[in-house]
């Protein structure tokens, strides 16, 4: 039986970005559909469900439908099982999908209704429920980097692009047969070391910031923050998981961290704005 003829990290990498960028032209006319009968308010509010859902109509006619996605036809791959002699089935595509689509998300609302649950808890010390929910936050903030980590290994050895495809096995091989051609595998080898060293830079960084970021709330609590409301200003209800921008104003930490995938300023003053300065407010009323 002749080899199974794994495609490479290029037509891996090129047919994820063209999924992501049909993905994202789906999503942009669901937004403008949307916009004309539910307004501004409500994108904001969903802007994420908007974005799944488009994720999970393109996924399910293609990949799901047993069909390549233009990404993968683009590229001539194929995605199998891990011994690349068997297409993977419909449960275990449907998995992959839901995983990618919508596993951080769900990790991250069952971490909110831990820490939700830790917090009205009264039979909780205030001492442990701080370290609790530090170390729940901890663990929401640290998701980004298991995403990045498995982009090292995909570099590395060009296996799995993502974690839901690791978790599941699924792999790609070549549609056509014949088709190998030679890539140099030692330039995504360099670009794995690199974002490696990328990531020890900002986790690094991360824990220098730290010991200031308690002085940087107090001060920002003590000279910006109004006391006389509690709504947040984009979605227009009352705050949930208050958040503080470097500039003084409050907002619901999902709400400022959606608008910032798409603006650099803050909403209410203008001024520059970057997601990594935002900090969330423990037991604020």
């Amino acid at each position: 039986m002749p080899p199974v003829n794994f495609s490479g990290p290029a037509e891996i990498l090129r047919a994820a970005q063209k999924d992501e960028e049909i993905c994202e032209r789906i999503n942009q006319q669901l937004i403008e559909f949307l916009l004309k009968y539910k307004g501004h308010i409500f994108i904001n509010k969903n802007k994420q469900y908007i974005l799944q859902i488009s994720q999970t109509l393109y996924y399910a006619l293609t990949t799901l439908s047993k069909l390549q996605s233009l990404g993968e036809e683009y590229t001539r791959i194929i995605q199998v099982r891990k011994t690349g002699r068997h297409i993977p089935g419909f449960l275990r595509s449907m998995g992959m999908i839901s995983v990618h689509i919508f596993g951080d998300h769900l990790i991250v609302l069952a971490l909110k209704h831990f820490i939700d649950y830790v917090r009205d808890n009264k039979s909780i010390t205030p001492q442990a429920k701080d370290q609790i929910i530090y170390f729940m936050t901890t663990i929401k903030s640290l998701i980004p980097l298991f995403q990045s980590l498995n982009r090292v290994l995909f570099y590395w050895n060009g296996s799995f692009y993502t974690l839901a495809k690791r978790f599941f096995n699924i792999r790609y091989i070549y549609a056509v047969p014949w088709y190998h051609p030679k890539r140099p595998l030692h330039v995504f080898k360099i670009l794995s070391v690199l974002t490696a060293v990328h990531l020890n830079i900002l986790m690094l960084m991360a824990l220098f910031k730290k010991r200031n970021v308690q002085n940087t709330v107090e001060e920002h609590t003590d000279k910006s923050i109004p006391s006389n409301s509690s709504k947040c200003p984009l979605c227009l209800d009352s705050r949930q998981h208050t958040s503080l921008t470097f500039c003084g104003h409050l907002f619901c930490w999902c709400c400022i961290h959606e608008w910032l995938q798409t603006k650099n300023f803050c909403p209410i003053c203008q001024k520059t704005l970057n997601s990594r300065n935002i900090i969330a407010l423990q037991n604020f009323m």
